[in-house]
Order: structure tokens, then sequence, then C-alpha cells
């Protein structure tokens, strides 16, 4: 991510013909917010103490122009002319990220002047044919229309910084092929870095936060319309591959994997909160493992109070969605495991749904919580440039480390492993401890020989999956045995058979575990 965009070049009047763009990258941090809180942030001291001027107050109307199968949306672009600000312009920017992780995708912008409405005349540009093919031109009309009213801050931030904010409160008009139009309101606020550190971004915003509850968000307003127009519910994303260099320095690398972990939560949180997207809960579940793995791995290097807070605040949210994610999986579990074509006995039904509704009724308290913003933004802030960051010998390359990095975890693991098999469930530390090694060597796969990688990434998952499965048939069977304990006499029996069935499970993932092991030993090369 670029610690400063490229300028912006000023706008230039209204051509006679095709002119050369103005081009930039767009870095911004987007936020929500409720609109009676709206008037109250300008007037808050820590924005008013950094304002460079008096604030400008513009009406802007902006249209985004597709074909009716919405191609240039398919293709991850806008093609916009906004009116308003003394002109009109028209525009393209990039769905996707040009560079950027974390809370702030850093998105492509080119723009031109242009005299009233869409001209793609003007549009010359061979870079950009493929965004916006000729083909498509005579399909284009207008499907999207934004109508704010918007106020602009000038902030300046020491040393040399400059960050734009501006106050949108207005409304989304989606126009369907066929149907009525819909609406969505918009009230948010966006913080753009013009000059300086992106940090600042975060810093400036949880200043803003603690006066005034703000939600982070990663869509853009061409996203919130597109969304209304098809009606599609946000879906989960997967994480981003990890691709560490030979040359990465260990700054480098924490910083990277933190905002790649940060870029799986935020970009999952929405399909989380809008319902009950289990794809959506794996995801993040994972990310908060991802980061703490992180954390982990550096943790000599990174002991500093606010990264330990910081810390410990993440594994209150980590705990929260494992105990949800858990009770997805057991639910799938026990499902899998009844009498096929029967459902479960009603006690044990009734108590399953009632654990799962308590623990997604957390996940989705916490999200929407101002604890959860205020720790997004404290740690990106810290992660962008936290002291850490000059901390002694993370300036040293992560290839001279990874071979030592990954020998001490799987040492970790060694200990507590064994080869035999034992009762009940495997210890939770030793999970935890695999789950780290798995993470670590994901991390740093770039690093190391692909003809090694893949046999102890493999036998590494294997492993990893035997403690889960037995984990997870251990708290089913005590789920079990709770609900036998107390369910009527008609459903005793299927619950015994069922309590058996888990047993015989539990039983045959014991003995599998030592070979699977053993496997894990015999791939595990990189001392050697």
């Amino acid at each position: 991510m670029p610690e400063t965009p490229s300028a912006r070049k000023p706008r230039p009047a209204a051509p006679e013909r095709a002119a050369a763009p103005s081009t930039a990258l767009e870095v911004e941090l987007r936020l929500t917010l409720a609109t009676a809180d709206i008037p109250r942030v300008e007037t808050l001291p820590a924005v008013a103490a950094l304002a460079a001027g008096p604030a400008r107050r513009v009406h802007l109307q902006t249209t985004y122009y597709d074909t009716p199968d919405l191609a240039l949306a398919a293709r991850g672009v806008a093609l916009r002319v906004r009116r308003g600000d003394g002109g009109c312009m028209q525009g393209i920017k990039t769905f996707g990220e040009a560079g950027g992780e974390g809370a702030i995708p850093v998105r492509r912008e080119w723009e031109w002047a242009v005299r009233d409405g869409l001209d793609l005349a003007v549009m010359g540009d061979p870079e950009l044919a493929h965004l916006v093919p000729s083909d498509l031109a005579p399909r284009l009309r207008p499907v999207i229309v934004t109508d704010v009213r918007r106020t602009i801050l000038a902030l300046a931030v020491a040393p040399q910084g400059a960050i734009e904010l501006a106050l949108d409160q207005g409304q989304i008009t989606a126009t369907p092929s066929s149907g009525a139009p819909l609406h969505r309101p918009i009230a948010e606020i966006e913080l753009e870095l013009k000059a300086g550190r992106v940090a600042d971004l975060f810093r400036i915003a949880g200043e803003i936060h603690r006066r005034v509850p703000l939600r982070l968000t990663a869509r853009s307003k061409a996203h919130e319309g597109f969304a209304l127009l098809t009606g599609r519910a946000p879906a989960a994303v997967p994480a981003r591959p990890i691709a560490l260099s030979p040359a990465t320095t260990v700054a480098e690398a924490f910083r990277h994997i933190g905002r790649n972990a940060l870029a799986q939560l935020l970009e999952n949180e929405p399909a989380l909160t809008a319902g009950a997207d289990g794809d959506a809960l794996r995801e993040m579940a994972a990310a908060t493992r991802r980061l703490d793995a992180a954390f982990g791995l550096f943790k000599d290097l990174l002991a500093c109070p606010r990264g330990d807070g910081l810390r410990h605040e993440l594994k209150r949210l980590r705990t929260v969605l494992a105990e949800a994610r858990l009770r997805e999986r057991i639910a799938l579990l026990l499902t899998q495991a009844s009498q096929r074509g029967k459902a479960l006995p009603p006690s044990l039904a009734t108590t399953l749904a009632g654990r799962r509704r308590a623990a997604r009724l957390a996940v989705t308290d916490l999200l929407r919580s101002p604890r959860w913003t205020a720790w997004v933004l404290g740690f990106a802030e810290w992660l962008e440039d936290g002291d850490w960051a000059r901390a002694p010998r993370m300036d040293a390359t992560m290839t001279e480390l990874a071979p030592s990095l990954l020998a001490v975890r799987f040492r970790k693991v060694e200990r507590k492993a064994g080869a035999g098999p034992d009762d009940g469930e495997p210890p939770p530390k030793l999970r935890r401890r695999v789950d780290k090694l798995r993470y670590t060597l994901d991390f740093m796969r770039s690093l190391l020989p692909a003809g090694r990688v893949k046999p102890a990434l493999g036998a590494l998952t294997d492993y990893r999956v035997a403690l889960r499965d037995r984990a997870e048939l251990a708290t089913a069977l005590a789920l079990v045995r709770e609900a036998a304990g107390s369910a009527p006499k008609d459903e005793r029996a299927a619950l015994k058979a069922l309590e058996r069935r888990l047993a015989k499970a539990a039983e045959a993932a014991g003995k599998e575990q030592p070979a699977r092991w053993k496997a894990l030993k015999d791939a595990w090369a990189w001392e050697a």
C-alpha cells in the first residue's frame, strides 16, 4: 500500500474534444454513521484543530452507466458522470484494489472534464480500452444515481500530511431494467489521503469514533448501488494468497500478513452481519487465527504495551467467532451422525438451535459494537506506523529467519503431540500450536522449495483435521449425553443410538491420529 498517492492534477476546463485524463490512485477510508450525527463531526475539537480552512458545501449528483447485463460491473469498473462543485466530470474507477490491502482498498481513477453528460470520445487512451470496450458503448445506460449534500474539510496533519474529510448525506437510486426505482440512504464519512501517511487516516477516524459512533466499510457507493440494483446479498470472500519475497524484511512481512488478515475480516463482515452466512463466519474465524498466529510468530520483536493490548482484544474477538463456528460444525456433525432420513430428537434439536442462535447473536452484537470499530481502527493505525516497526532485527530478511521460525513452531507441536492415541479430547494447547504451525507455513510458503512445501502442508493439514474432528466429536458426545439426561423416555433410545455412533467415530479418529502424526514428522524436513 503506498504511503502517498499520486497527486491529482488540477481539473482542466471542459474541452472541445478528447484531452488527457487526470489520473490518480485513490487512497480512501470510508465509514458510515447515523444521519443525525453528521452535523456533529465538523464541530468536534479533534477535527476543528486540524481544519486548514472553512468547510465547503456542495451538491453532487453522480450517474453511473452500465449495460443492462452490467458488463462493466462484472469487469470491476464503474463509469460515472458527476455534476456539481463547479463543473461536470466524467470518470472511470476500479472497484478492486490497485496495490492496497487491509482496511483501505486503493483504487485507480481517471477523470475528464466534460460539458454535460456522458462523452465516450474523451476516453481515447489505449490503456482504457480493456476497461470500457467500444463494443459496449451502444448499450450503456444510466443504472445508478447518487444525490448527496457534501461538506468538505481540508485537514492539515503534521508534519506534511494532507487529508480531505467529506461528510455525505443523501441517497442512492438504482433503476432496474424493469420495475420501480430502488432507494437507499447515504450517511458516511470519506477520509481521502492527499499527502502523508496512511496511519493518519486511521488515527483521525479513531478520534472521531471516540465521540461519534462509526462503522468501517470497504464498499464504495458504486458497490452499494450495484448491490441494490441486483438484490444480491454480500458473499463470503476467501483470503488472498500471501507472497513474501526473499528480500521481504520482518517488518514488511508482519505488516503484509496483518493487512491481509484485516482485509479478510472486513470483506466478510457484511455477509456475516447481513444474515446467517456460514462461509463468512468460517473466513472471519480463520482471519482471527491467522492474525494471532502472526502476533505469536513475531512476539519477541513486537512486545510493547499497545501491541499486547491489541492482541488481548483480538483474542476476545477470536473466542466469540470460534464459539459460533464450533456450534455450526457441531450441528452439521450431529445431523450427519443421525439415522438417515430421521430428524434429531426434539430435545437435542432445541438445545442445539438455542446454542447456535446465542453464539451467532454474540458475533453480530460484537461486530456491530463501537468496540469492534475501535479495535479495527486502532490495529490498522498501529500496523501502519507503530513503534514496533523500528525495533531491532525488524530489518532482517524473512529468508534468513523462515527455517528457524518454522523449526521452533514444529518443536512446540512435537512436545505436546506424542505418537500414541489418548482418551477424550485432544489438548486445546496442542490444537492451538498446530494451527499456528499451519498458518506459519502458509505465510512462508513462497520462501521455501515448492517440492517440500506441498507434502509438508498436506500432512500438516491432515493432522490438524484429525485433531479438530476428535475435539468436535468429544463436544458433540457431551451435548448428546447432556440431552439424554433430561430427555423424555420416547427420545432416549434415539439419543443412546446417536451416542454410540459418535463414540465409535471418536474411537476411530483416535486410532487414526498416530499415523497422521508420523506422516507429518516424515514430511517435515526444514532442519535437514
